[in-house]
């Protein structure tokens, strides 16, 4: 298991709960909207899905970040779904989906080679594709298969927001609204559901653009942090796999998560993986005390990196609107003060914002993206002791 990569197989730690959750939904016939920030194990997750899927169901795995586009969404789509296992097993599906992309001049494969081959003699400009055609073509192939398929699709709302930067509103409600239409489509919904995944609150950024009526019909599930308890199980999991010879007591395994805050498996792995290190320099079986050392190391110098996504995320974000979100950030790493709904409006209303942001837009994104939660309505604190230190350490 390597921390921050997608884990596959005896690698992945189990998600019962989460999982469990999300089979029922689909099970209901819903499609997902998923929703977490970077590096809490979605993906993984829905790998695992994918590896293991409910006995009538096949889960087909779509990334989508670099799309810009309606057109280059639907196909990256259209091409994963071909080179997909499932669908490799079907000559049935995999030849209705060729036939259907020669009468429109698009190749299934980006290969050159592949390209003149598929297309023969009718190759030309290939035929924008819409939402109907897509809905047709899946339908008509994927109905040749005995399950039913999950189109997960990750990172969807990158694909949103770049439609938003380059065609604008309009861009997005044409697009969303042909994901709407086939949501609601019951004949395609026999054969295909949607998971929609993704870093970026779809939700928040439907609300700016005022198109949330298009995404109500997905229903929303997010990935929790571990329980205590778990986050403990977690922990023997992941040094058995790495460093079986060290033992740590429940005082020390309680340190780790008392330290980490927030219960992800990235953040509790950083820390593990510090303490093997330990282990393997100093050649003795890991002290209580050395749980305070291996997180001080997440904040050496050489181990900036760690955290740097958190800071990369805001470049998403207009200028003044980063701006905005740098300094809520630096209010609320201030040491040991609970910083209140108040002092973030106080903020807003400063005259380099208040005619230029919208600032209920950006704290959901900074509550959204993990940044920040609220143990109560009128209260914000970093999700984890971690990030506040680094944040006041190098997030500025």
């Amino acid at each position: 298991m390597s921390t921050g990569n997608i884990v596959t197989g005896d690698d992945y730690f189990p998600r019962p709960a989460d999982e469990k959750k999300l089979w029922r939904h689909l099970s209901d016939g819903a499609h997902i909207l998923l929703l977490a920030p970077r590096r809490v194990g979605k993906s993984s997750m829905i790998t695992h899905i994918k590896n293991n899927p409910n006995s009538g169901y096949a889960v087909i795995y779509v990334f989508v970040q670099a799309c810009d586009s309606e057109q280059s969404f639907y196909q990256k789509m259209l091409r994963e779904i071909y080179r997909s296992e499932h669908i490799k097993k079907s000559e049935k599906i995999k030849n209705k989906l060729s036939e259907w992309a020669r009468s429109i001049n698009f190749s299934l494969s980006v290969s050159p080679t592949n390209l003149e081959f598929e297309l023969g003699e009718d190759k030309g400009v290939p035929k924008l594709i819409t939402y109907e055609m897509i809905r047709d073509v899946l339908y008509e192939s994927l109905k040749l298969s005995e399950d039913t398929i999950i189109i997960a699709i990750d990172e969807f709302p990158d694909v949103l927001e770049r439609i938003s930067e380059e065609q604008g509103k309009k861009g997005v409600e044409q697009f969303l609204s042909g994901i709407r239409a086939l949501c609601q489509d019951p004949e395609f919904n026999e054969k295909v559901q949607f998971i929609l995944t993704g870093s970026i609150g779809l939700d928040t950024l439907a609300e700016k653009l005022a198109v949330t009526d298009l995404i109500n019909m997905l229903v929303n599930m997010s990935v929790r942090p571990f329980k205590d308890a778990q986050a403990m199980e977690f922990i023997n999991f992941y040094l058995k796999k790495h460093c079986p010879d060290i033992i740590l007591n429940i005082e020390a395994q309680q340190a780790i998560i008392d330290g980490v805050g927030w219960n992800m498996p990235y953040y509790l792995g950083l820390v593990c993986s510090q303490l093997i290190d330990i282990f393997d320099e100093e050649e003795r079986q890991i002290e209580y005390s050395d749980i305070k050392v291996a997180i001080d190391n997440l904040f050496s110098p050489d181990m900036k990196t760690v955290f740097s996504h958190w800071r990369d995320r805001l470049n998403r974000l207009e200028s003044s609107e980063r701006s905005y979100a740098k300094q809520v950030l630096d209010l609320v790493s201030r040491d040991n003060t609970d910083v209140t709904y108040g002092e973030i409006f106080n903020l807003s209303q400063h005259s380099d914002f208040k005619d230029t942001i919208n600032s209920r837009y950006v704290i959901n994104c900074l509550l959204h993206d993990g940044y920040l939660y609220q143990p109560d309505d009128d209260i914000y604190q970093f999700t984890s002791p971690l990030l506040k230190r680094w944040w006041g350490r190098y997030g500025s």
